[in-house]
C-alpha cells in the first residue's frame, strides 16, 4: 500500500494535510462560538466536509502527476457524504461545500457527470479505487480525530462494505437540484459552512495551524501612554459599547482611542481577543504607516495584517518576512487587519472566495479612520455593507476630524452610534494654524518673494501644474524636489526616503495629494492651490504635525486652474471654500470651528452629494442581493473592478529591463518600474500604449510609450529617444 499526497513540491500526506487543516477548525471554534447561532452544528458538518474534501486526490492519475491529471479531485470527493449518518439537507451542505471549493457551481456544472455522460467520471472512480486499501486506513482515523476536536467519539461517517460501488452509482444530480431550489433558503448555512472549509484549507495550504489572538489591548496601550496620561477621549472610549463616531483634532490620539474601544468591544477568550478587528484606511500609504505603527505596539507581525493591492511590494521592500505573511494576510491568520475598504467590498460583490471574508466579518469590529475621503460612489458602497452587517452584530467606530454635517447623518442613519466629542476647550489646545489668503493663481506667485520658513510644500491639484511649478522654480535657481502620482513606484519610493532623510535641504517640495497622506514629515509652511476645505485641512496637517509652540502660518491661493474642475466635482464647494477663508484671513484656524466650517462649504451642494450617495447605496444593495455562495458573480465582479479610476503601466524606457527581470523571475522588482495610470490618461493616449509581450507573464503588463523621467515623471507626449 502506498500513502497519498495532499501536497506536492514540498509532499504533504492527505492525512496530514487534512489534520493540519482540522487543527485551524478547532482553533476557529475556540474563537468563533458565535457561528453556533446560525446553526448549532457548524462546527460538525464544517470537521467532516474538512474530512472528506480533499479524497479525490487518491486517484492513481492525481498521484502520479497532478497538473496532467485533467480532472476535478473534488468531484470524486462529493460522493462520500452517502456514508455520513445525518439528515439530507446537512449532507446537501457538505456536498456543496466539498464540491465547489476550488470552483464556483456554475463552473462545476460543466463538468458534473450527469446521465449519459459518465465515461469520464467511472473511469476516475477506478483510479481513486487503486487506492482503496489507503482509504479504508484513512477512514480508520476518523474517530480520534473526533475526540481531538469536540471531546468524544461521533461516529457520524459509517463505510459500508460496498463502499466502492456506492461511489461508482453517486448521481450529482440530486444535489445540483437541491441547490438551485434551497440557495435562498439555506444562504447563511452555505456561505458559513463554504467559507469555514475554505478558510481553514486555506490557511493550512499557506502553513498556519491556528487562527491567532490578540493579547489585552488595554494593557498594550498602556506601556505606551501610562493611563493617567490619557486624554478624556481615549478614557470614554474605553469604556464605550456599540457603535461610535469619534470627533477629535488631528494629533489627539485617535488611533489609541480606537483601540481601547476595540478592547471593550472585543470578544475575549482564555488565548485573548479573538474578534476579527478591521482599521480601514482610503489610502495604501497611510495603511503602510499605520501598519509600522502598530507592529510597534503589537511586536509580532503575525498579530497584525496588511491588506491592499501593493501589500506584497511594501512587505517585499521593508526587512519583514515577505512570502510567508503576504500568504498569510489574505487569510484568516491575523486577528487586527489593516486594509483599504476595496478588500472587504470584494466580499459583497461575489469577487474570489468571497465566503471567507464574510465569515470572517461576523461578529467582527469595523474602525473607519479618515471616511470623509471617499467619492460618493465608495462611501454609497460603504453604506451598504454597514446596512448588511447590522444582522450580523458587526460593531462599528468612525472617526473623523474633518467630517461635513452630511456625512454624520448619513453615517448615523445607518449605525445609531453614541457620540464621542471633544469639548471646544479641549480640541482649541490642538490649534496648529494661521490662515493667510494669496489673490490669484500659482502662474502668478512670485516664489522669491515669499518670505514663509522652508522648506515650503506648493501643493498642486494636477500633476500638470506640479510639472510646470516645478519647471519654473528648478530655473530660479531654487532647490526643489517634485513628487505626485505619476512617477514608478520604485522612483516615487526613493524620492520619499530623501524627503524622510533630508527634508531640510529643500526650499521647495512640489507635490499634489499624494502628499496628503504618504509621509510623516513636517514642513515649515504650505502654499496650496484651492480645493474643499477638508482636502486643505488634510494638506495644513503637513506643517506644524505635532502642534507644538505657536500656530503656523499656511497660504491659500485664491484661484486653481481649469483642470481643477475635473479634480473636484461640485467645484462650487471649492469656491465656498475660498469665501470661507477669506474671511478667516490672517486668523487661526481654531479646531473647534472646524466641523461647522466644513458643514458650511459642502452646505449648498449637499442635497445633491447626499442625493448620490444614496443612489450608489441602493444600487449596491440591489446588487448585493443576487450573490449566492458558492457561486461565481460576473456582473458583481465586473461592477467592482470598475470601481478603480485606473491602470498600470511601464514607461517604454524600461520596458527591456522589466522583460528581463521577468525572464528571471523577479516578478516583486518589476513592480518598481509601474506607473499608476488614469484612466482618462490611458483613453486619450491609447495609441502610445501595448503589451508588453504576446505570452508569458509579460502579456498581463501594459507598456506606456510616453517621455519618462526620474525628475519629471511620466509626461504625456510621446516617447522620443534612447531608452533609458
Amino acid at each position: 500500500m502506498k500513502p497519498c499526497f495532499a501536497k506536492f513540491l514540498p509532499h504533504d500526506f492527505l492525512e496530514c494535510h487534512v489534520m493540519d487543516i482540522i487543527n485551524v477548525l478547532k482553533s476557529m471554534k475556540v474563537a468563533f462560538p458565535w457561528l453556533e447561532g446560525i446553526f448549532p452544528e457548524v462546527w460538525t458538518l464544517a470537521f467532516y466536509a474538512i474530512v472528506l474534501h480533499d479524497l479525490g486526490k487518491c486517484a492513481l492519475g492525481f498521484q502520479k502527476n497532478p497538473k496532467k491529471w485533467g480532472y476535478r479531485h473534488e468531484i470524486l470527493s462529493t460522493p462520500f457524504i452517502q456514508f455520513l449518518d445525518f439528515k439530507d439537507e446537512h449532507k446537501m451542505l457538505i456536498g456543496l461545500s466539498i464540491l465547489t471549493h476550488h470552483r464556483p457551481i456554475s463552473e462545476v456544472k460543466n463538468y458534473i457527470p450527469i446521465e449519459g455522460y459518465r465515461e469520464a467520471y467511472e473511469e476516475k472512480v477506478e483510479e481513486l479505487l487503486e487506492n482503496r486499501e489507503y482509504i479504508e486506513l484513512y477512514f480508520s482515523r476518523v474517530p480520534l480525530w473526533e475526540i481531538y476536536v469536540f471531546g468524544e467519539r461521533k461516529d457520524f461517517f459509517v463505510l459500508p462494505k460496498n463502499w466502492e460501488e456506492k461511489i461508482r452509482n453517486f448521481r450529482f444530480e440530486e444535489l445540483l437540484d437541491w441547490y438551485e431550489d434551497k440557495v435562498n433558503e439555506f444562504k447563511d448555512y452555505m456561505t458559513v459552512l463554504k467559507g469555514l472549509l475554505n478558510a481553514c484549507d486555506h490557511l493550512a495550504s499557506a502553513g498556519g495551524t491556528t487562527i491567532r489572538f490578540l493579547p489585552d489591548i488595554e494593557e498594550l496601550v498602556e506601556m505606551k501612554i501610562p493611563r493617567g496620561k490619557w486624554r478624556p477621549l481615549q478614557l470614554l472610549s474605553s469604556t464605550t459599547e456599540g457603535n461610535a463616531i469619534l470627533y477629535a483634532p488631528t494629533g489627539y490620539g485617535k488611533t489609541e482611542a480606537a483601540l481601547l474601544w476595540a478592547n471593550k468591544n472585543a470578544h475575549k477568550v482564555k488565548k485573548g481577543i479573538s474578534s476579527r478587528i478591521f482599521y480601514i484606511l482610503p489610502y495604501k500609504a497611510s495603511i503602510n504607516a499605520m501598519h509600522r505603527r502598530l507592529l510597534e505596539m503589537f511586536k509580532d507581525p503575525g498579530l497584525v495584517g496588511l491588506l491592499h493591492s501593493s501589500s506584497g511590494i511594501y512587505l517585499y521592500s521593508s526587512s519583514l518576512e515577505h512570502k510567508r505573511l503576504q500568504s498569510l494576510y489574505g487569510k484568516i491568520y491575523s486577528p487586527l487587519k489593516i486594509t483599504t475598504p476595496f478588500q472587504i467590498m470584494k466580499a459583497f460583490f461575489g469577487v474570489g472566495f468571497f465566503e471567507i471574508t464574510l465569515v470572517e466579518l461576523m461578529n467582527s469590529l469595523l474602525i473607519f479612520d479618515e471616511i470623509h475621503a471617499y467619492e460618493p460612489n465608495i462611501l454609497g458602497i460603504i453604506l451598504a455593507m454597514l446596512e448588511l452587517l447590522k444582522d450580523k452584530n458587526v460593531k462599528v467606530l468612525v472617526m473623523t476630524a474633518t467630517f461635513p454635517k452630511f456625512l454624520e447623518e448619513l453615517i448615523k442613519s445607518v449605525l445609531n452610534p453614541k457620540e464621542l466629542k471633544t469639548p471646544p476647550e479641549e480640541a482649541d489646545k490642538f490649534t496648529r494654524h494661521r490662515v493667510n489668503i494669496i489673490e490669484g493663481d500659482i502662474q502668478s506667485l512670485d516664489s522669491e518673494e515669499f518670505s514663509g520658513p522652508r522648506p515650503t510644500l506648493i501643493a498642486c491639484n494636477t500633476v500638470n501644474t506640479a510639472i510646470d511649478v516645478y519647471s519654473r522654480l528648478k530655473e530660479s535657481g531654487a532647490n526643489v524636489m517634485l513628487i505626485h502620482g505619476r512617477f514608478t513606484y520604485g522612483d516615487r519610493e526613493e524620492k520619499e526616503k530623501r524627503l524622510m532623510s533630508s527634508l531640510n535641504n529643500y526650499d521647495f517640495v512640489v507635490a499634489t495629494q499624494v502628499i496628503e497622506v504618504s509621509l510623516d514629515i513636517d514642513f515649515g509652511s504650505i502654499i496650496t492651490e484651492p480645493a474643499p476645505l477638508d482636502a486643505l485641512i488634510q494638506r495644513f496637517g503637513r506643517v506644524n504635525r505635532r502642534g507644538f509652540g505657536n500656530p503656523r502660518d499656511v497660504y491659500v491661493l485664491t484661484k486653481g486652474s481649469e483642470d481643477d474642475k475635473k479634480v473636484y466635482k461640485p467645484y462650487e464647494v471649492v469656491e465656498e471654500t475660498v469665501k470661507i477663508l477669506r474671511d478667516l484671513d490672517g486668523k487661526e484656524l481654531k479646531e473647534s470651528l472646524i466641523p461647522s466650517l466644513i458643514t458650511e462649504a459642502y452646505e449648498k451642494e449637499e442635497k445633491k452629494i447626499v442625493s448620490k450617495v444614496l443612489e450608489y447605496k441602493e444600487d449596491a444593495l440591489n446588487l448585493f442581493k443576487d450573490i449566492r455562495p458558492m457561486d461565481s458573480y460576473i456582473k458583481g465582479e465586473t461592477a467592482f473592478y470598475e470601481l478603480f479610476g485606473g491602470l498600470e503601466a511601464i514607461p517604454g524606457a524600461y520596458q527591456h529591463k522589466a522583460d528581463e527581470l521577468l525572464k528571471k523571475g523577479y516578478y516583486m522588482e518589476v513592480h518598481k518600474y509601474l506607473v499608476p495610470i488614469p484612466y482618462w490618461l490611458f483613453f486619450s493616449e491609447q495609441e502610445n500604449f501595448h503589451r508588453l509581450s504576446d505570452r508569458g507573464p509579460g502579456r498581463y503588463l501594459l507598456v506606456a510609450e510616453l517621455d519618462y523621467s526620474p525628475e519629471m515623471g511620466l509626461l504625456r507626449k510621446p516617447r522620443e529617444g534612447d531608452i533609458l
